[in-house]
């Protein structure tokens, strides 16, 4: 499973513990000044606003792609 399909899944879940496991990399910290757990926090955050916003114009393919991911049949009308 690809990473992104995994944070995905993680996000929809809401399992911050297993973000938190996944995103716990050097480099990932290093790169943006944040702890694993911050940036677990704002995964959910981003992924939590995206789904509130599923209707607006503006995140209608996102919410699909993510479907996609998560295997989630989607008759167009998210």
């Amino acid at each position: 499973m690809g990473v992104m399909k995994r944070i995905s899944m993680l996000c929809e879940e809401k399992d911050r513990k297993g973000l938190i496991s996944l995103l716990n990399m050097n480099d990932l910290t290093r790169l943006t000044n944040k702890t694993a757990e911050e940036i677990a926090d704002d995964f959910i955050l981003a992924h939590k606003n995206m789904r509130k916003k599923r209707n607006d114009e503006s995140y209608k393919k996102l919410n699909e792609i993510h479907d996609e991911m998560q295997g989630v049949e989607n008759d167009g009308n998210a």
